[in-house]
């Protein structure tokens, strides 16, 4: 307020005073040309023209009547009143001049203010003031009281435009400062720890749109801690089971309960896997969160990778009766990839198809070339997912389906993984049902043309 009120004060000060002083000098300018004062001076150099034809030698007559008696500077008649004027000819070009300036061609402008003289019905010449004649120009009380009250509206004109400017920025900063102290307000309580603060949003200006910016900011905020909770009791209770299991075998083992064998010790140990196998996968998400995953892309042709993946798991499918195959045409546009983050992505969709497809079910890996990219599509005839839960498929721990529970295997983080894998490709991945029943889940990589170096 302060600022716009020195905005204010200078803004119109300023326009006051410039406009006063132009009044003043276009006010003196016409009373030098239309006041009649300088009649006997015009008169004086008609003559002198009318008489000779030409402004030559008419120095002459300026020096003479400069140095004849007069009435002072502006007086009627002759004397010093010359040495405030010029004389300048009908083309603007300056004939008489008491401060040297002979020669010199005048502005249209300036001709306009000077006193023309005729002769013959024909303007011959201009007289014009020097400089210095504005300010010491007498000019007559009702002209002075004139200009008094000129300058006295332009000022109570100036301070009615400063107090209207004022009651006008005092509403439109009340208007600002209301909205952004309650904003300020809800700042500070999620700064607090109450991340449920939000700020009120009226109208449609930009602070009602700074509002519902931070109002989206606060919600995902929450969301945020909401998840930080429920990924850290989610990574607690899938660290405690194996920990449980281990911790009850090896003191089973000191108090004698079970023996110290190969099987016993062997149980711990794949207690012991799982722990390992769930600290890389937490691993690799900090790394995916902190853009900090590195990728050895090269160009990679994926009929040969995938081939390799879908045999590795073969054995597994044949233990519980799965048809496994893979559809892929003969040849597909390169992609530039990792080969061993595809073979990780690969393992977790075909892993979590095998463990939840029942046996005598069927999981097949299609391959398509869509041209600027191409599409793999892991497609399983299990139990499915609800279409609602799709889009949740590939949060961390999520579990929806009681078909696909920790019981059957699995930490709940693979299909994460393999998203982050994949987006950091530039592809992208999905879920979708399957025709019939089932569930499909489809990544998409764009060929290494596309991609680049």
């Amino acid at each position: 307020m302060l600022a716009f009120l020195a905005v204010i004060l200078v803004a119109v000060g300023t326009v006051a005073v410039l406009a006063g002083r132009a009044t003043e000098a276009e006010f003196r300018r016409y009373t030098f040309a239309h006041s009649g004062m300088w009649e006997p001076q015009v008169e004086v150099l008609a003559a002198y023209y009318a008489e000779h034809g030409s402004w030559d030698g008419v120095e002459v007559l300026f020096q003479t009547l400069h140095s004849g008696p007069g009435r002072g500077r502006h007086g009627r008649g002759g004397g010093s009143s010359w040495v405030s004027l010029r004389l300048v000819d009908a083309e603007g070009r300056v004939v008489v001049d008491p401060g040297g300036r002979t020669g010199e061609v005048v502005s249209s402008a300036e001709l306009e203010g000077g006193i023309p003289i005729e002769v013959d019905g024909e303007v011959v010449g201009y007289l014009l003031p020097t400089a210095d004649i504005w300010e010491d120009m007498p000019l007559e009380p009702r002209q002075v009281e004139f200009l008094s009250r000129v300058r006295s509206t332009l000022w109570i004109a100036a301070l009615a435009a400063m107090g209207v400017a004022l009651l006008v920025g005092g509403l439109l900063f009340r208007s600002i400062i209301g909205p952004l102290r309650r904003l300020t307000a809800a700042s500070q309580a999620i700064a607090a720890g109450d991340l449920s603060a939000r700020a009120p949003v009226r109208g449609r200006d930009e602070v009602a749109q700074l509002a519902e910016s931070f109002n989206r900011m606060a919600e995902s905020l929450a969301r945020a801690e909401e998840a930080r909770r429920h990924q850290t009791a989610d990574i607690a209770h899938e660290l405690r089971t194996p920990l449980t299991v281990i911790q009850g075998t090896l003191e089973a083992m000191v108090d004698g309960v079970y023996p110290a064998n190969r099987e016993n010790l062997l149980a711990a140990l794949a207690q012991v896997r799982t722990l390992v196998r769930l600290v890389e996968d937490l691993r690799i998400l900090a790394l995916a969160d902190a853009g900090q995953l590195r990728l050895h892309r090269i160009p990679l042709d994926l009929r040969p990778l995938l081939q390799e993946v879908v045999e590795a798991h073969r054995p597994q499918a044949q233990e519980r009766g799965i048809a496994l195959d893979l559809e892929a045409p003969p040849a597909l546009p390169l992609v530039l990839a990792d080969r061993d983050r595809l073979a990780q992505v690969m393992g977790n969709l075909l892993g979590n198809a095998l463990r939840y497809v029942p046996e005598g079910g069927h999981v097949s890996v299609r391959v398509e070339d869509r041209g600027r990219e191409v599409a793999v599509a892991v497609v399983d005839d299990g139990p499915g997912v609800p279409e609602e839960d799709l889009s949740r498929l590939f949060d961390r721990f999520w579990r929806g389906d009681p078909a696909r529970t920790r019981a059957t295997g699995g930490s709940g983080l693979g299909l994460a993984i393999a998203r982050h894998i994949v987006e950091a490709h530039g592809g992208r991945i999905w879920a979708e049902p399957t025709p019939g029943g089932g569930l499909t889940v489809v990544f998409t990589l764009p060929t290494a043309e596309i991609a680049g170096p």
